[in-house]
C-alpha cells in the first residue's frame, strides 16, 4: 500500500497586520443597481485607527502609509481573507470581497477594485498583489465590500495584510471573553450615570406601561443611534435593546410598547431639528412618552456650538404629551465626545443623563477593573460592535432601574435658557409640502427642477432596510437660473446633499442681495445630508435667498433637500 503523501513545506510566515479580525459582516441590502446583497465597510481616513483597534501597539505612521494606495502597494505583499459563516448551513456559501481604492479623479468610479472570491468555510485564501492591475490614479484605500447571492448572510470576516520583506510589526493580543455577570461589569455600568435629573416624567411613562397602556420610546441621534456596527441593525442596536428591555421588564402588555428609531449617520443636532417632526413625531401622528437624544459624538459639526442641541431638547420636551427627555453621551475610540459642552444643558433642565464614555474609558487599560477592550467594544474607530451596543443599552437600562427609587414632582421649565433655544419652534418645508406653507415661504425653483433619487438612506424604527432622506427634492442638473426663496422668518436653515460624485458641484448662496457662502457639495466626499444656518435674527423679517451654481458649473449637479425656518 502506498503511504500518505508528505505535505508541502509551509509557506514562510510574513509579518502581518489585521484590518479585520472576526468582524461580523451582514449582507442585508442589495448593492446599488445590482442583484447581490452587500455590506460596505468604509475605510476612508479610518485605516490607521482600524489597525490600531486590533493592535494598539501598531504605530499610527505605519497605518497612515497603508491608507494611501502608494504606501499600500509598497508595503503589502498579499492579502489574506478568512470568511466563516455564523450559521453552519452557510459554510459552502460563496462570496465576493472587494478591497476598493478611491481615485484622485472620479473618486468612487476610477479606482482599482481588488476582487477576491472566497467561501464561508473558515479557510484562509491568500491573494498576491501581483494578481491585480492597479491604476495610476489610485489615491487611498477607501472601502471593503462583501457581496453575497444570499440575503441576510452573516459572516465572521478576517482580513490580513501580509507585508513585504523587511517589515516587523507586533502581534495582536487576543482578549478574554466579556463577563457580563461580573461585579466589575456592574461597577463599569454604574459609572455611566451622570445625573438622575428629575424622573417624574420617566416614572409616569413606566407607570403607563405597567397599567397596560400604549407607550412610545423614541431615539434621535447620529449613526450610532441608526445602529451602525450592530448586526443585524434592526435587532442589535442599543435602541432596540433598550426598547426590548423596557417592554419585557416594565410593561403589562409588551405589545403596547412602541419604538421610534431616528438616527441618521454623520449628522448633528442641527439636522435633528430639521427632521424632528417627520422622523420622531411622524408629522403629528405620534407623541412619544420617552425621548433619548444622542448627538454627543456628532455635534462637532454644529455651527451654533450647542444652541441647536438646546433647541432640540426644548422641542422634544415641550410637546403636548409631556415626554421624558434623556441625554445619552456616546464615545469614539479616542475617548472623545462633547459631554463637557452638552451635559450643562441637561443639568440646566434637570434631565436624566447617561455617559458611555464615563463607563468604559477608565477601564480601557488592562488591569484591575478591566471588562471590555476597545477591539471588543468598537466595530471601527467610531461605532460600537454588538457588544458595544449592549454596553450602551445596559447603561441606559441601569438609569431606568435606578429611577424606580426616585419620586419627583413635575419639573418647572426654566424661563431662561442655558446657551439659547431660538430654533425650538422651527418647521421644515419640502418640495412636496410647499403648498401647505404658502403663507410662510415662496420658491422659484429656477434651474433646480429635477428630482434626486439617490440621497442618503438610513434604517428607521424596526426596519432592516434604508429609508431615503427627503426623496422629493429640488435638483440642479443644468442651466443658470437661481433657486430663489422669499420668506418672513427669524432664522432659516438650508439642507442639501453632499456627494462624492464628480458630477456634483459648488453652489453660491446670496442672502438679501449680499454674497453669503459657497457650498461645495463634494467637500465631505460621501452621500450625506448637510445643513447650514443662513439667517439668524432676533426679530422676524423679510428675507430673499438665492442659490445658483458657481461660475462655469452650470452643467454640474446640486440637490436642495429641505428648507427650515422659524417665523
Amino acid at each position: 500500500m502506498k503511504g500518505p503523501v508528505a505535505p508541502k513545506d509551509p509557506t514562510r510566515q510574513r509579518a502581518k497586520i489585521y484590518l479585520m479580525l472576526e468582524d461580523t459582516l451582514y449582507a442585508s441590502h442589495k448593492e446599488p443597481n445590482g442583484e447581490r446583497y452587500a455590506e460596505m465597510i468604509f475605510l476612508e481616513n479610518r485605516v490607521a485607527q482600524n489597525l490600531q483597534l486590533i493592535c494598539p501597539e501598531l504605530s499610527e505612521e505605519l497605518g497612515q502609509r497603508l491608507q494611501k494606495s502608494a504606501g499600500f502597494r509598497e508595503m503589502v505583499h498579499s492579502v489574506g481573507i478568512i470568511a466563516e459563516a455564523v450559521n453552519e448551513e452557510d459554510r459552502e456559501q460563496e462570496i465576493t470581497c472587494e478591497l476598493q481604492h478611491y481615485a484622485t479623479t472620479d473618486r468612487y468610479k476610477d479606482g482599482t477594485r481588488m476582487i477576491m472570491e472566497t467561501c464561508c468555510d473558515g479557510a484562509e485564501r491568500v491573494y498576491d498583489l501581483s494578481e491585480f492591475t492597479f491604476r495610476e490614479n489610485d489615491d487611498i484605500v477607501g472601502g471593503f465590500l462583501m457581496l453575497s447571492d444570499k440575503k441576510d448572510l452573516q459572516v465572521k470576516m478576517t482580513v490580513i495584510f501580509y507585508l513585504e520583506d523587511g517589515y516587523t510589526v507586533p502581534e495582536p493580543q487576543l482578549d478574554d471573553p466579556i463577563d457580563y455577570e461580573s461585579d466589575a461589569y456592574r461597577d463599569m455600568i454604574s459609572r455611566s450615570l451622570v445625573s438622575m435629573g428629575n424622573t417624574h416624567r420617566l416614572r409616569a411613562a413606566m407607570e403607563k406601561a405597567e397599567r397596560g397602556e400604549d407607550v412610545t420610546i423614541a431615539f434621535i441621534g447620529g449613526s450610532i443611534t441608526q445602529g451602525a456596527g450592530a448586526k443585524p441593525i434592526e435587532k442589535a442596536s442599543y435602541c432596540y435593546r433598550v426598547f426590548d428591555h423596557f417592554r419585557n421588564t416594565y410593561a403589562t402588555d409588551p405589545e403596547k410598547v412602541h419604538l421610534v428609531k431616528a438616527g441618521v449617520g454623520g449628522t448633528p443636532s442641527e439636522f435633528g431639528l430639521v427632521r424632528y417632526e417627520r422622523d420622531v413625531l411622524k408629522n403629528g401622528t405620534v407623541q412619544p412618552d420617552i425621548v433619548f437624544i444622542e448627538f454627543s459624538v456628532n455635534d462637532a459639526g454644529d455651527e451654533t456650538e450647542g444652541v441647536c442641541f438646546e433647541s432640540l431638547v426644548a422641542k422634544a420636551y415641550n410637546q403636548p404629551a409631556m415626554p421624558a427627555v434623556l441625554l445619552v453621551f456616546a464615545v469614539f475610540m479616542n475617548d472623545w465626545n462633547l459631554q463637557d459642552r452638552l451635559a450643562p444643558i441637561g443639568l440646566h433642565y434637570s434631565l436624566p443623563m447617561v455617559s458611555v464614555k464615563d463607563a468604559v474609558s477608565p477601564q480601557w487599560p488592562k488591569g484591575e477593573g478591566h471588562v471590555i477592550s476597545k477591539r471588543q467594544y468598537f466595530y471601527d474607530c467610531y461605532h460600537p460592535t454588538n457588544d458595544g451596543h449592549r454596553v450602551m443599552a445596559d447603561c441606559i437600562n441601569h438609569l431606568l432601574e435606578q429611577s424606580l427609587a426616585h419620586v419627583d414632582l413635575e419639573p418647572k421649565w426654566p424661563k431662561d435658557s442655558y446657551l439659547g433655544r431660538p430654533y425650538e419652534n422651527c418647521f421644515t418645508v419640502t418640495r412636496d409640502t410647499l403648498d401647505r406653507f404658502a403663507d410662510s415661504i415662496t420658491v422659484d425653483a429656477g434651474s433646480f427642477t429635477a428630482n434626486d433619487d439617490n440621497s442618503q438612506y438610513a434604517e428607521m424604527d424596526y426596519d432592516a432596510f434604508g429609508t431615503q432622506q427627503f426623496p422629493i427634492n429640488w435638483m440642479h442638473t443644468e442651466g443658470s437660473e437661481p433657486f430663489t426663496i422669499r420668506t418672513t422668518c427669524r432664522n432659516f436653515f438650508l439642507t442639501y446633499k453632499d456627494s462624492g460624485d464628480g458630477d456634483f458641484g459648488t453652489a453660491v448662496v446670496e442672502v438679501d442681495g449680499k454674497p453669503f457662502k459657497e457650498i461645495d457639495s463634494r467637500a465631505i466626499g460621501w452621500t450625506h445630508c448637510n445643513t447650514y444656518l443662513l439667517v439668524d435674527k432676533e426679530e422676524s423679517g423679510e428675507h430673499e435667498i438665492k442659490i445658483s451654481m458657481k461660475d462655469g458649473e452650470n452643467a454640474k449637479k446640486f440637490t436642495i433637500l429641505a428648507l427650515t425656518l422659524t417665523k
